[in-house]
C-alpha cells in the first residue's frame, strides 16, 4: 500500500495584544530573548512593553520631535533611540532613565540609522552625512570612539560586519567599510548610483545593496567579485539575509524576490506574489528560513523559500497600512507597527511543524 505524504501544517496567527502610539510607527524591535518589545513613532514617543503579553513597562520621554529608529543592545537590556532632534539617547527600560544623550549632527540633521556592534561594545549612528561611533560601557559614560569623515551625500544605511570586522555605511556611489582607529576606509564597494539599504550575510562573505535604480547589487567582501541583478519594478527598499545566509530576500514595491545563495551566479531569482501595496518591511525568522513581510495595504504575509505563494496572508490592521515588523529571537512571536500608530503582537502557530 503506498505511503501517504505527510500533510504540511497550516500557519496561523493568534492576536496577543494591541497598543496605541500617537502617530506613524517607524520601528518595532524585540530585546534579546524576546523579553521586551519597543516601538518608536513620529510623535516622538518611545514605548516598551513585555515581549510576550504587550503589557506596558514604560514610556521613554526625551525626543521632542519624531523618533525615527531604535536598536536594542545585543546582550543587555539597553535601548538606543534616535530621531529628528539629531541626538542618540541611551535608556534603561527597567526604570525609564536616560543614561546618555549623544549628539550626532547639527541642527536639522536627523538620526536615521543605529547599529550596535555584534559584541555590544560600540554603537554606530548616522545623521545626514555624519557617522559617529561610541564606546558604550554599562558602568561609565559613553565615549566617542570614532567619527568617520563626512560622506559626500546622506548616509542611507549602517551595519556591522561579524566578528569585529568593522562598520559599513552606504550612500550615493557605494559603501565603505571602516574600522575604529583607521582614518581611511579599509574597503570600498563602489557603485554608480544610490544605495538605499544594505545587509551583510551572517558569515560576512557577502554585502548586498538595494538601489534606487531598481536593482540589487551583491559584493564579495573577500575579493573584487560582484553581481548585478536588475529588472525590479521600482526602487529596492529592503534586503535581508536569512538566519544562515542561504537566502537573500529583497523587496521592491509590492514584489518580494529571493535569491538562493548556495551556488549563487546572479541568476535564478524567485518572485513571490501576495502583497497588493508596497512592502514596507521584512523580518527573517531567527532559526529557520521563513520571512515575514508587511505592506501598506495592511497585510502581514509569511513565506518560505520553497514556494512563491504566502503560507499566511492576513489583514491585521484595517484602519491603516503596516509600516514595520519584527520577529522575536527565541519564540514564534511577531510584532507589527502601523501608519496610524497601532502596535500589535501575535503568536505564530504551525511553523515549527513544517518540514
Amino acid at each position: 500500500m503506498p505511503r501517504l505524504a505527510k500533510r504540511q501544517a497550516v500557519v496561523t496567527l493568534s492576536p496577543i495584544g494591541r497598543a496605541m502610539l500617537g502617530d506613524y510607527v517607524h520601528r518595532v524591535a524585540f530585546a534579546p530573548g524576546g523579553t521586551r518589545l519597543a516601538a518608536c513613532s513620529a510623535s516622538g514617543q518611545v514605548a516598551v512593553w513585555e515581549g510576550r503579553s504587550l503589557s506596558p513597562v514604560c514610556e521613554l520621554q526625551g525626543h521632542q520631535q519624531s523618533a525615527l529608529t531604535l536598536a536594542w543592545h545585543p546582550t543587555r537590556q539597553d535601548l538606543a533611540t534616535g530621531g529628528q532632534d539629531g541626538v542618540v539617547r541611551i535608556w534603561n527600560p527597567d526604570t525609564g532613565e536616560e543614561r546618555g544623550a549623544l549628539p550626532v549632527g547639527g541642527q536639522g540633521s536627523w538620526v536615521e540609522h543605529l547599529a550596535w556592534s555584534p559584541d555590544g561594545k560600540f554603537l554606530a549612528a548616522s545623521a545626514g552625512k555624519i557617522l559617529r561611533i561610541w564606546s558604550i560601557n554599562p558602568t561609565s559614560t559613553p565615549q566617542l570612539a570614532a567619527e568617520v569623515p563626512a560622506a559626500k551625500t546622506t548616509i542611507s544605511a549602517v551595519t556591522w560586519m561579524p566578528r569585529g570586522g568593522g562598520v559599513v555605511a552606504s550612500a550615493y556611489g557605494g559603501a565603505w567599510l571602516w574600522k575604529i582607529g583607521q582614518e581611511q576606509p579599509v574597503r570600498q564597494f563602489p557603485y554608480d548610483g544610490a544605495l538605499l539599504t544594505i545587509a551583510v550575510s551572517p558569515s560576512g562573505e557577502y554585502l548586498a545593496s538595494g538601489n534606487l535604480d531598481g536593482s540589487v547589487h551583491l559584493f564579495r567582501t573577500d575579493s573584487e567579485q560582484n553581481w548585478h541583478m536588475s529588472g525590479y519594478p521600482v526602487k529596492v527598499t529592503s534586503v535581508r539575509f536569512d538566519h544562515n545566509g542561504l537566502n537573500l530576500f529583497t523587496a521592491s514595491g509590492p514584489s518580494l524576490v529571493s535569491w538562493n545563495m548556495k551556488k549563487f551566479e546572479g541568476t535564478g531569482g524567485r518572485l513571490f506574489k501576495g502583497h497588493l501595496g508596497w512592502i514596507q518591511d521584512i523580518a527573517c525568522h531567527p532559526t529557520r528560513s521563513f520571512v515575514a513581510t508587511v505592506g501598506e495595504e495592511g497585510l502581514l504575509c509569511i513565506w518560505e523559500p520553497q514556494t512563491t505563494k504566502p503560507l499566511l496572508s492576513q489583514e491585521v490592521n484595517k484602519t491603516g497600512g503596516l509600516s514595520c515588523v519584527a520577529w522575536s529571537s527565541t519564540d514564534a512571536w511577531l510584532a507589527t507597527g502601523a501608519s496610524d500608530g497601532v502596535v500589535s503582537l501575535f503568536s505564530v502557530h504551525g511553523i515549527e511543524d513544517r518540514a
